[in-house]
């Protein structure tokens, strides 16, 4: 497993005429977190225009060609797509080698989402480059047994590619943080920019040891809202995380929980 990789998060701004500028936008962000040497870049959810439902133009072939060329991880955010002729809300997970490495639908879709789109059954563990992660798509977060189920199944990092209205900034922050702390994990939480509502605020959540207390906090690296469009980083040394997350675990009592389902 590499102990520290570099993760870069993408607020992109959705084009509300046209797909393929929103794409050709995605594209030119993601080279730049490429070209600073970003080892796995996520974008948010919705960032396609709603006028892409069901989808016109399929945004994975330009993902893929992108992670191929600069050799990066990428999870493409969360846009409807239809697999198997049903629509979900789905969050492509693209390898360094520009293959499809999987899906991981979401599950708790969100007041509309549930008229338009099928709901995600399980949290999906992904494997690749020597570490696991798992991916929450926004709604997901607000629920603590999505985290904890995959923390529990071994996950090195959690993404979290979301759609926050402005109202929903400061609780949405504080659930990644929460989450974070309380599984001893990093995640990177990217959102869309789209003014007046939607004022991105996309951050990445670590922790962090006080050398003198041996007591861990969170650090959260955030692109606030005057920056717009653009991009938030954070190298994540996910070798302490682990070592954080065995410590804390090992005091967890499951008998003590009863039936939480």
């Amino acid at each position: 497993m590499p102990k520290t990789i570099n993760a870069a998060g993408v607020q992109l701004r959705p084009s509300r005429d046209s797909v393929k500028d929103t794409i050709f936008e995605a594209l030119r962000l993601g080279k730049s977190a490429a070209e600073k040497e970003a080892d796995v870049i996520c974008f948010p959810e919705h960032w396609l225009p709603e006028k892409n439902i069901p989808a016109k133009m399929d945004p994975l072939p330009a993902l893929q060609s992108l992670a191929e060329e600069y050799g990066v991880l990428i999870v493409g955010g969360a846009f409807y797509e239809r697999i198997d002729g049903r629509l979900y809300l789905s969050s492509p997970l693209i390898g360094r080698d520009g293959e499809l490495k999987g899906r991981q639908f979401k599950v708790h879709l969100f007041r509309r989402e549930k008229k338009i789109a099928k709901p995600g059954k399980s949290h999906r563990m992904f494997q690749v480059n020597g570490y696991k992660l798992g991916i929450l798509v926004c709604y997901d977060i607000d629920f603590p047994e999505s985290s904890r189920s995959l923390a529990l199944q071994g996950a090195d990092l959690l993404f979290c590619p979301s759609r926050i209205v402005k109202y929903g900034i400061e609780p949405w922050h504080q659930y990644v943080t929460v989450r974070s702390l309380e599984n001893r994990i990093p995640i990177v939480a990217p959102n869309v920019y789209s003014p007046p509502w939607f004022p991105g605020a996309s951050v990445i959540v670590d922790l962090h040891e006080d050398p003198k207390t041996k007591i861990s906090y969170s650090r959260a690296s955030t692109l606030h809202n005057g920056q717009r469009t653009g991009l938030v980083f954070q190298d994540l040394d996910l070798a302490y995380h682990r070592r954080l997350r065995r410590e804390r675990f090992s005091d967890r009592q499951p008998r003590a929980y009863g039936n939480l389902s």
